[in-house]
C-alpha cells in the first residue's frame, strides 16, 4: 500500500468525505475555513463542532504529496478580509432602496435584489477552527495504520489546503479513534456522532447515524464520571456499560479466565426494576447472572436476595461490627470508638484465652443490642436449638452472678465450665456481672479485665471515662439492618457473587437515607477488605466494578481527607485493588478534584449552571463546549472523552433495550428474552 493510500482510504474517499472550502488561515492552533452557502447546503450544513479535514495532499500529484490530514472542530465564525466591504455594499444597496422606493415598508427595502456577483460574493463566510491534531500513516508490526497526534508539525500556504467535512464512515473513523495501546481492545458501539440539539438538516441527509465505537476495556479498572442534570440519561448510560462490560466477563468465562464482577448501589431502583425510560432493566440480562439484594425480599425468586444481617450471629461479627463502628463515629472521633473499631470480636483457633475473651466481648455487645431494641433470634443460626449464646464462666463468678441476680441465667453444658446463656438471660447476665465487678468482686472484676470488654462496655453503659456518651442509642438506627432469620453475612455473599462475575444490584429505594448509606459503606468496607487481603498476599485481586449515585455526597473535599471514611478509601485506592468505578453526580464541583483529577472516562450530560461548568472546563478542552452544555437539555446528547480517544467527541449515546439484553444473554449462553420484553 502506497503512502497516503490509507488516509484516502479511510478519511478523503469521496463517500467519506466532501469537500466544503479552502484554509483562508492557519497557525499552530487555529484555522479559518473559507466556505460558501451553497457548499455548506450540499454537504448537509455545518454546525458548531463539527468535525472538518484540511490536507494540503494533491490526489492527481505524482510523489511529494504531503501525507498528513489536519483535524479540525469548528469553533464559530471567523470574519473574512474583504468582509467589512461586503457589508458596506448591503448597506449602500438598503439605503438606496430606501430612496427609490416611496413604499419604505421591510418587505420593499430588506427585500432588494443584489446583483448576482455581489450576491454570490456576499455568500463567503469564515468559520472559526480549533486545530486538534494531525492523522498521518505509520507501521506498526509491518501494518499499516492511522497514527494521530495531538499537534501539528508543519503548515504550508493556505492555498495548498482542501477543507473536508467527514460523512459517513469516515465521519465514525474519527468518532471512533483509539490510541494506540498495550491494552486489550474491544469496540463496541455506545451511539452516534450529533453535533447539536436542532438535528433537521443531519437526518434529511442521512448524517445523524455515524457510529461512535468506545474501547470497552477502558471502563473496566477505570474511573469514569457520568456528569449531568436528573433524566438526561446517565443511567441509561450506566446500563449500557454494565451491559458491554457484562459481555466481556462472559467471554472471559467462557475462555476460563477469571471473570468480572460488577456491584451496583441502586437508591432508586431503576436498575433492578423495569422503568418507563427505557423498559428494560439489567436484571432481564437473567437470574443467572444477576443477584438483587433488598430489603423485605422473602425467598419467592431465588436471584433476590434479603438485605440485613443477623447482628447475633457469631458468623456475622465482622460485619456487626464494621457497622457498628461506622455508626459510632457519629460520637465523633471518641477514644471508645476508636478502641470498639481495632478490637477483634472472632474466636481464635487454638488460643482458649483469646477466643474466650471474644465470647466476653460478644456477650456485652449482644446486651448492648438487645438495650437498643434489637429483636433476638429464635434459633440459633443453621439449628432448631432455642438461640443462646455460649461461653466459659467460673463457678465462683456463676455462683456470685447467681447471688446477685437471685435466679441462674445460664445453663451448665456438662463438666468444662461452658455455660448456655439464652437470649433472654443476656441482659441480666450482664448487669449482675457489671453490679459485682463495681462491689469489687474478685472474680467478675477478672472477667471483666480484657480489652474486648472494656472497648465494649461504653457502649451498653453509655459511659466513657466519667463522661456520658451515646453509647448504644447510636444502634437505634442500625435496627433495620437486622434480620434475625439470616444465616450468611451479606457483605461476604455479595463479594463472593462478585468473584464469580455476577452483576450485583444493592436495591436501596425502600431504605431511609440513614439505613442506605451505613449498609452501603458496610459493604464496600468489606470488598475493600477482601481486595486488600488479596492485594497484599501477592494474589490478583479479582476484577470488580462499582457505580455509585450522587457521588457528591460521598466525594466531596471535606471528605477527601479523612483517610477512615470508606468512599474516600475506596477513591485512592481502587486501581490498584483492580476496582473500576462508575460514578453519577448532577454536581461536578461537589466531587474532589483528586478524583476528578484520575477520572479516565467522562460523559458529560446537560449541566445547568455556570458554577458546574466553570469546574468542568478545568479538565481537557470542556471549556469549548460550557455553552451547548448548558442549553441544551435532550436526554443521552453528551460529550464523551474515553481513556482511548484523544479528543472530545460530541455523542448521542443509544438507548439501552432488549437487543443489547439478548446480545449479553446470548454471550452467556441464554436464549433471547421473550418477545416483547421490554
Amino acid at each position: 500500500m502506497g503512502a497516503g493510500t490509507l488516509l484516502e482510504a479511510e478519511l478523503l474517499a469521496p463517500n467519506r468525505a466532501q469537500r466544503i472550502g479552502a484554509i483562508q488561515r492557519l497557525d499552530y492552533h487555529e484555522a479559518v475555513v473559507l466556505t460558501h452557502d451553497t457548499w455548506k447546503f450540499d454537504a448537509g450544513g455545518i454546525p458548531q463542532f463539527a468535525f472538518l479535514l484540511a490536507t494540503a495532499r494533491d490526489v492527481n500529484a505524482e510523489g511529494n504529496d504531503d501525507d498528513e490530514v489536519l483535524l479540525l472542530r469548528v469553533e464559530g465564525t471567523a470574519p473574512l478580509s474583504l468582509e467589512a466591504d461586503l457589508h458596506a455594499v448591503r448597506e449602500e444597496a438598503l439605503r438606496d432602496a430606501l430612496s427609490r422606493h416611496r413604499d419604505a415598508s421591510p418587505s420593499v427595502v430588506l427585500d432588494v435584489d443584489l446583483d448576482p456577483f455581489t450576491r454570490n460574493r456576499a455568500s463567503f463566510t469564515g468559520l472559526r477552527c480549533r486545530i486538534l491534531g494531525t492523522f498521518y500513516e505509520d507501521d506498526l508490526d509491518g501494518t499499516r495504520r492511522l497514527e494521530f497526534g495531538a499537534d501539528v508539525d508543519n503548515f504550508y500556504a493556505t492555498s495548498t489546503y482542501r477543507v473536508l467535512k467527514p460523512i459517513g464512515e469516515g465521519l465514525s473513523t474519527i468518532a471512533s479513534y483509539l490510541k494506540p495501546s498495550p491494552h486489550p481492545v474491544e469496540q463496541v458501539r455506545i451511539g452516534s456522532v450529533r453535533y447539536s440539539a436542532t438535528r433537521r438538516r443531519a437526518l434529511a441527509a442521512k448524517q445523524a447515524d455515524a457510529a461512535v465505537a468506545v474501547n470497552i476495556h477502558d471502563f473496566i479498572g477505570h474511573k469514569t464520571g457520568l456528569l449531568g442534570m436528573t433524566r438526561t440519561g446517565k443511567s441509561n448510560t450506566a446500563k449500557i456499560i454494565v451491559a458491554r462490560t457484562f459481555l466481556v466477563s462472559a467471554q472471559r468465562k467462557a475462555c476460563g479466565q477469571p471473570p468480572i464482577g460488577q456491584l451496583i448501589f441502586d437508591p432508586q431502583g431503576e436498575y433492578a426494576n423495569d422503568n418507563t425510560q427505557d423498559g428494560t432493566a439489567i436484571a432481564a440480562i437473567g437470574d443467572r447472572h444477576v443477584r438483587i439484594y433488598r430489603f423485605g425480599a422473602g425467598g419467592e425468586q431465588a436471584h433476590v436476595r434479603p438485605l440485613g444481617i443477623n447482628f447475633f450471629d457469631p458468623a456475622q461479627i465482622e460485619a456487626v461490627q464494621s457497622m457498628i463502628a461506622e455508626q459510632l463515629r457519629t460520637d465523633g472521633n471518641s477514644g471508645y470508638v476508636r478502641d470498639f473499631a481495632g478490637t477483634e470480636f472472632g474466636d481464635v483457633d487454638g488460643d482458649r484465652r483469646r477466643t474466650a475473651h471474644a465470647q466476653r466481648g460478644r456477650l456485652l455487645l449482644y446486651a448492648a443490642l438487645l438495650r437498643a431494641g434489637f429483636t433476638a433470634p429464635q434459633r440459633n443460626p443453621g439449628s432448631t436449638n432455642p438461640y443462646s449464646i455460649v461461653l466459659p464462666i467460673k463457678s465462683e463468678l456463676r455462683d456470685a452472678i447467681t447471688n446477685q441476680a437471685r435466679q441462674s441465667p445460664f445453663r451448665l453444658m456438662g463438666n468444662s465450665g461452658m455455660c448456655a446463656v439464652a437470649g433472654n438471660q443476656i441482659q441480666t447476665l450482664v448487669d449482675a456481672t457489671l453490679a459485682l465487678r463495681d462491689a469489687g468482686a474478685q472474680p467478675a472484676v477478672e472477667f471483666c479485665d480484657n480489652p474486648i470488654w472494656q472497648a465494649t462496655e461504653p457502649i451498653y453503659t453509655a459511659s466513657s471515662g466519667g463522661r456520658q456518651v451515646r453509647g448504644w442509642r447510636n444502634l437505634n438506627d442500625l435496627r433495620p439492618f437486622h434480620n434475625p432469620d439470616t444465616a450468611a453475612d451479606v457483605a461476604d455473599e455479595i463479594y463472593r457473587n462478585l468473584c464469580h462475575g455476577l452483576i450485583v444490584i444493592v436495591d436501596l429505594h425502600i431504605g431511609t437515607p440513614a439505613v442506605i448509606a451505613t449498609l452501603s459503606e458496610a459493604i464496600t468496607r468489606r470488598l475493600l477488605k477482601h481486595q486488600t487481603t488479596a492485594f497484599t498476599s501477592g494474589q490478583e485481586p479479582p476484577s470488580i466494578q462499582v457505580m455509585l449515585e450522587e457521588a457528591h455526597n460521598l466525594f466531596s473535599t471535606k471528605k477527601y481527607g479523612d483517610d477512615g471514611d470508606v468512599w474516600v478509601k475506596l477513591a485512592k485506592e481502587a486501581a490498584k485493588l483492580r476496582i473500576g468505578m462508575l460514578y453519577a453526580t448532577q454536581e461536578v464541583s461537589g466531587v474532589a478534584h483528586q478524583v476528578k483529577a484520575n477520572t479516565a472516562n467522562w460523559v458529560v450530560a446537560h449541566l445547568n449552571n455556570r458554577t458546574e461548568l466553570n469546574e468542568l472546563s478545568k479538565f481537557y478542552d470542556f471549556g469549548s463546549f460550557a455553552d451547548a452544555v448548558l442549553s441544551s437539555e435532550d436526554r443521552g446528547y453528551v460529550r464523551l472523552k474515553t481513556l482511548s480517544s484523544p479528543f472530545i467527541v460530541p455523542v448521542q449515546i443509544e438507548k439501552y433495550d432488549a437487543s443489547l439484553v439478548n446480545e449479553a444473554r446470548a454471550a452467556a449462553g441464554d436464549p433471547p428474552l421473550a418477545a416483547g420484553h421490554g
